[in-house]
């Protein structure tokens, strides 16, 4: 019984492990995040949130940031007027939301700032 329990624990472990190393894209820890910051391959977090405040008004709730075809991304939900969550996927190396994807109707650029 005790070899049984021993198969099913490392059967377990090692598809586990396999799932996790097949998985297209894998989200770094918040060691590698720093790093990636400091060599300045992509921005905090807190310089992207503050770039995206003149478009996109309200409180994070989850980011996640990740690479997809070597290419830093942060996908973003941001609680906004009225309650409603909006997802957003930013370069995570400018900021930057990709112009080929329109921006939620609750997210519009800040038509008070100064011309």
């Amino acid at each position: 019984m005790r070899g049984l329990f021993f198969i099913c624990f490392i059967s377990l472990t090692l598809s586990t492990a396999k799932a996790e190393v097949a998985s297209p894209h894998l989200e770094p820890d918040h060691d590698i995040a720093k790093e990636l910051v400091k060599s300045g391959t992509i921005l905090s977090l807190d310089a992207t949130l503050s770039q995206l405040q003149w478009v996109c008004h309200g409180k994070l709730i989850d980011a996640h940031l990740y690479q997809k075809e070597g290419e830093w991304r942060y996908d973003l939900q941001i609680k906004v007027e009225h309650g409603h969550i909006v997802s957003l996927s930013l370069n995570a190396g400018t900021g930057l939301h990709d112009d080929l994807i329109p921006l939620p109707s609750e997210c519009r650029p800040n038509e008070t700032s100064t011309r």
